[in-house]
């Protein structure tokens, strides 16, 4: 029987260490901007007597998980949120947190792409950008880089950060091609503990729209729609690009969506974590299904053992 272990270490105006938690839940997740975490507390914690919890907004966090012994790096960011009541929840937030509060560079270009976009906020982080760059005439309006980041998430752009050597790496991008070579593959009755959730799709069954809308520099509006007309309709928004970039850009779109292969997601044990990006093979009932990207991951760790919900991306081989 694998015994279950952990490390939360917290560091602000003190430091602490925890090798003892009643539960976690990170989610990972490349559709959204911000991997979070949830710790939830032991109920008699103690703070060395402290009044009320020393732990406040801001604090940076990391999250070590395995068996017995064994741990790997789960999370690491900042506190977001302390609860008032017993047990204590902590919500954190990874790198994104500190992107939230730091100011934009306000600039407007006639014409830049995302890479530049993005080095001249001042991140110091590594940025990783795939995919579609170009943007064309773009003016800088949000307040914070978060925002910024918000904003081309509107335009099918999206971003979030990964944990490479210990370091955070921003990626930003439409398509983020990567290794096609599984990291791990999953098995029926080996170590998948449910597969409930999956459905098998055909791209030549799925009917899907996509409308894309360019805002060019004197105003105008370019529209192009691409894919089926009877079809699930998608709208993205774009700045200063010609119809062929319009219509190639929009493609890219369909390309990610539309695919042959598994979707939804499967259950698994802790044993070894898998982030977003990662590729993962799968075995259903013995036959070889193929290998994906993972789009999302919710870890959770506590009273129901230690397992990883793994959402399924775009199939990659």
């Amino acid at each position: 029987m694998f015994r279950l272990t952990a490390r939360i270490e917290i560091k602000g105006d003190r430091s602490w260490t925890f090798s003892f938690v009643h539960a976690v839940e990170i989610t990972r997740d490349m559709e959204k901007l911000t991997t979070t975490a949830r710790i939830t507390m032991p109920k008699k914690v103690k703070w060395d007597g402290a009044a009320e919890i020393p732990v406040k907004r801001g604090d940076s966090v990391a999250i070590y998980l395995g068996y017995d012994g064994d741990l790997q790096s789960a999370f690491s960011g900042y506190v977001r949120d302390v609860g008032f009541k017993t047990p204590v929840v902590i919500e954190c937030e990874d790198e994104m947190f500190r992107l939230k509060q730091m100011p934009t560079v306000k600039k407007a270009y006639r014409s830049v792409n995302l890479e530049t976009l993005l080095k001249d906020q001042g991140l110091t982080c590594r940025i990783n950008v795939m995919g579609e760059q170009s943007l064309g005439a773009y003016r800088v309006t949000a307040d914070t880089v978060a925002s910024l980041l918000g904003k081309l998430s509107e335009q099918g752009i999206r971003s979030f950060f990964r944990y490479e050597d210990g370091e955070p790496v921003l990626y930003a991008g439409v398509l983020f091609e990567r290794e096609t070579s599984p990291s791990q593959v999953f098995k029926t009755g080996l170590n998948i503990i449910s597969d409930q959730s999956l459905n098998q799709q055909k791209a030549d069954t799925m009917r899907l729209r996509v409308k894309a809308v360019s805002l060019m520099p004197d105003n105008r509006k370019i529209k192009v729609e691409v894919g089926d007309a009877d079809g699930e309709h998608r709208t993205l928004h774009t700045y200063n690009k010609s119809e062929s970039e319009l219509k190639a850009w929009a493609e890219q779109e369909v390309k990610r969506l539309k695919r042959d292969g598994l979707t939804g997601s499967f259950t698994t044990f802790g044993v070894k974590l898998v982030d977003t990006l990662d590729a993962v093979g799968l075995v259903i009932d013995g036959v070889r299904m193929g290998v994906y990207q993972v789009r999302k991951n919710v870890i959770k760790y506590g009273d129901g053992g230690f397992r990883q919900e793994i959402t399924l991306g775009l199939r990659v081989a």
